[in-house]
């Protein structure tokens, strides 16, 4: 079935979006500042969609990787290999997986170019992640085409506290973990420890293991100075017995990374209504693959292979605001950049070995300018517009637009346009040898509009969103070049991303909650560029891979008095176009819908201001065991059940 546009008119394009009250589940609300939609501590509205989701409030309910947590926001569809720990990517209201920036406290995750796999990141040490749907390149930079995921790290607490948490489940999983805080109202610090492995859900060679390690410090030397050091490690490994195709058959297969993120921000009140805050970030990924031999015998075809790579990320951005009476604020920012990537990469097959090698570096400087306030009681805005200047792709401009009005006591009509881009990844611009980068590749763009209308209040929440999302410039790569010099990519291709997002939240009697979520998202080639043929990556006039036109999701949750909570759930995915790369050339197929239901169960055994306090929690996900695939010919796990403890305070 090909996806029917949405109608260009502004006013057509309308969006309902609001807060779930706190009758709404815990683990997906909207906070009342949002610090990743300006940047700035304000109280005027966003003019786009964010959420936020609580990190204690995951927890409580087993869920402690990113990439689980967001599959409660509407509109973002997130799609594993396989197993516990596998390759997980992120596409939000139909963008590319590499359209999304994700940082923690402001440090980017991504690889150069956009890459990065979530399956691996957890929620240690994390208070909340915030989620930002829109374009956002103006505050961001590039990566962030279609929206920002941002985790943030807790703060410490006054006094001492701490908590050990041990979880064990289906499928080998065991999980423990040490978090505890302590501080002062001028010195607070918060720490924790995880170690997590499972067995895997295929028959052999599928374990994975994750070791990590996150610390914040805040401290606050004068009333007008306050300042944070956070770290974040992460070591994991991942086996893999699937050849390309989905085939179980390698026994030797593994994938480890290791991650470090370091963070040193702050805010310095200059006078009465200007503020200086300063963020310094520094990431180092290194990611390994290991695929030798499966026996001695092991000698024909392709047969082996090795990588090993380091890429490294530092920035610097300072920014200034100008406040003018209790809302109107202008900001002003600079930031500088430099990402630098070295690989290596050993093949071996029965024609020889064949080494390779990679490395490049490029920096980037950008000022951006931000202005957010109020037009009289009911109108509020947000405009902004960004400079970048990349040694390698050159100058890129962003801006956005945005307004809210009170229409009522309970309604809020919103409105906001904006443009946002995706680098090229350093492969894409510097590679040699077989593969040629395009040192002239200009980055995508995207172009999105997003209206709103809001209502919230009387314990009932209803929310609808709709948008609009235009990619152009999308870099294609070209097995045969015009010549044996010319590169192997170029800017050729676009598509279209169109959705709508629904949600319903209230509190019912006997202290029941109930939430509703569903997203409509229609996305279409509009130029296949160089493709041809129906198994293309992109194919003219029909939907981009992997995303699926409809989902939703419902969830009934029920407190029992002041000790447990039970929630049930119950996520829907609708079908999505897909490739079948065991045949050449790979054929068209579709990913059949199905529904996941889950349940969370949390209850505190301790009575109420226990010195020590413990609770316990349940948690099953895919109850009904239902067989179902994320990518075309590789297994998801089936009905998993995972129980746990935490003794103390976190």
């Amino acid at each position: 079935m090909s996806p029917v546009c949405l109608p260009m008119r502004p006013l057509v394009l309308l969006s309902l979006t609001a807060a779930l009250l706190r009758a709404q589940s815990p683990a997906a609300s909207v906070a009342p500042v949002y610090i990743t939609a300006t940047r700035v501590e304000t109280s005027v509205p966003p003019v786009t969609s964010v959420s936020v989701l609580y990190a204690d409030s995951l927890r409580a309910r087993g869920i402690t990787h990113l990439a689980d947590a967001l599959r409660l926001v509407p509109g973002l569809s997130v799609v594993t290999s396989s197993s516990f720990g596998s390759q997980a990517s992120l596409f939000m209201r139909g963008g590319q997986a590499n359209y999304v920036r994700v940082l923690v406290d402001g440090v980017p995750l991504n690889e150069p170019g956009g890459a990065i796999n979530l399956g691996a990141l957890t929620l240690d040490n994390i208070d909340r992640v915030e989620v930002v749907r829109g374009p956002a390149s103006v505050l961001y930079g590039e990566d962030a085409a279609v929206g920002v995921v941002q985790l943030i790290s807790r703060a410490g607490a006054r006094g001492a506290r701490g908590a050990v948490a041990l979880d064990a489940g289906s499928f080998g999983q065991r999980e423990v973990s040490l978090s505890g805080s302590a501080g002062s109202d001028r010195l607070a610090a918060s720490a924790a420890l995880g170690d997590r492995t499972a067995r895997g859900i295929l028959p052999f060679n599928n374990g994975y293991a994750n070791r990590s390690a996150a610390l914040s410090v805040r401290f606050v030397p004068d009333a007008r100075t306050s300042a944070s050091v956070t770290a974040h490690w992460q070591a994991s490994t991942y086996h893999y017995p699937t050849e390309s195709d989905g085939t179980v058959a390698d026994r030797n297969a593994e994938s480890t990374s290791h991650r470090l993120a370091l963070a040193f921000t702050g805010q310095r009140v200059l006078a009465r209504r200007l503020t200086a805050e300063w963020t310094l970030a520094s990431s180092e990924y290194d990611p390994r693959a290991n695929d030798g031999p499966d026996t001695p015998a092991d000698t024909l075809g392709f047969y082996g292979f090795y990588s090993r790579g380091t890429v490294t990320r530092r920035s610097a951005d300072l920014r200034v605001t100008a406040r003018a009476g209790a809302t109107q604020s202008v900001t002003l920012g600079a930031e500088t950049s430099r990402d630098h990537e070295k690989s290596s990469s050993l093949s071996l097959s029965q024609y020889g070995p064949a080494a390779g090698a990679f490395e490049a570096a490029r920096s980037d400087r950008a000022v951006y300018a931000q202005a957010i306030g109020n037009l009289g009681a009911r109108v509020s805005y947000q405009v902004g517009a960004r400079l970048d200047d990349n040694s390698a792709y050159g100058t890129f401009r962003t801006v956005r637009v945005g307004a809210s009005w009170q229409l009522a006591s309970r309604w809020r009509a919103r409105a906001a346009v904006g443009t946002a881009f995706r680098a090229p990844s350093f492969f894409e611009n510097f590679a040699t040898g077989y593969v040629r980068g395009n040192a002239a590749l200009r980055p995508e763009r995207t172009r999105s509009r997003e209206v709103a209308l809001e209502r919230g209040g009387d314990g009932v929440t209803v929310s609808l969103t709709a948008y609009q999302q235009r990619f152009r410039d999308l870099i294609q790569y070209a097995s045969s070049p015009a010549s044996a010099t010319a590169p192997n990519y170029y800017n050729v291709a676009g598509a279209n991303a169109d959705g709508v997002e629904f949600e319903l939240g209230a509190s019912l009697p006997a202290r029941l909650r109930t939430r509703f979520a569903y997203a409509l998202t229609r996305t279409r080639v509009t130029d296949a560029g160089l493709n041809s043929g129906v198994g293309a990556t992109f194919v003219l006039g029909q939907p981009l891979m992997r995303r699926p036109e409809h989902s939703a999701r419902f969830e009934l949750s029920r407190r029992v008095a002041a000790r447990a909570e039970l929630a049930l759930g119950a996520a829907y995915v609708g079908r999505a176009s897909d490739r079948d790369y065991a045949q050449w050339p790979a054929a068209p197929v579709w990913l059949p819908a199905h529904t996941l239901v889950d349940l969370a169960l949390q209850a505190r055994l301790s009575p109420v201001g226990a010195r020590v306090p413990v609770s316990v929690r349940l948690r099953g996900d895919n109850l009904t065991n239902v067989a179902y695939q994320g990518i075309f010919g590789f297994r998801a796990p089936g009905r998993s059940l995972r129980a746990g403890v935490t003794i103390g305070q976190p």
